[in-house]
């Protein structure tokens, strides 16, 4: 049921991100214009340690030939918590979707510099319990580079809530239209992993 909402989702992202009028999806080399669906795996490490697993839905429009708009969504869950060394049987599942604005600029042929705000919302529910949902505003500032004709790369710190988390996203372009894109996330209390197959447009 999950991954059907996902594919939904996915459905209903394309056109969203695609009313802008159509520019280059490879602006100095780069892609920017996508969306991919996969696989999600999320670590939290907090007063309890959970490995949840689900599906990953992203998005990226270039609006402008310096702006663009890009989100993702991750639903995960996992059956099993670890609290002070003892696995607990406990049905937790996290559900998570980041929209963002995004400006680029070229600082040489293939390598760009980016910088991002936006607005993240987690929900968590616990035993089919009510959900808590709390709301985060990272920023965001980085590099984006073409490091071979097919990979592209880019880094990025986030500071959010007085926290500094990385993210690292990584490109495998293996036709005009498609591409394999890995997605990570480090902060002090969680670390996330996707891997997406993209639609490149």
């Amino acid at each position: 049921m999950k991954f059907k909402k996902s594919l939904i989702a996915a459905a209903l992202l394309l056109p969203a991100m695609a009313w802008a009028e159509d520019s280059s999806s490879k602006t100095n080399g780069l892609t920017y214009d996508y969306v991919g669906i996969g696989y999600a795996n999320i670590l939290i490490d907090t007063t309890y340690r959970a490995t949840l697993h689900g599906t990953s839905v992203e998005g990226s429009k270039l609006i402008d030939e310096n702006y663009y708009l890009f989100g993702n969504y991750f639903s995960t869950s996992t059956n099993q918590v670890k609290f002070l060394g003892n696995t607990l049987s406990v049905d937790v599942n996290f559900r998570q979707y980041q929209l963002s604005a995004g400006y680029r600029r070229a600082i040489k042929p293939g390598t760009d510099v980016i910088a991002s705000i936006g607005l993240v919302n987690g929900s968590t529910r616990v035993n089919s319990g009510s959900s808590t949902e709390t709301n985060i505003y990272p920023v965001s500032v980085g590099v984006k580079t073409k490091l071979t004709d097919s990979i592209e790369a880019s880094v990025s710190g986030v500071v959010v809530s007085g926290d500094i988390a990385g993210i690292v996203n990584l490109q495998y372009k293996f036709s005009d239209l498609y591409a394999i894109g890995g997605y990570f996330r480090h902060d002090p209390n969680s670390t996330i992993y996707a891997l997406n197959v993209r639609y490149l447009f």
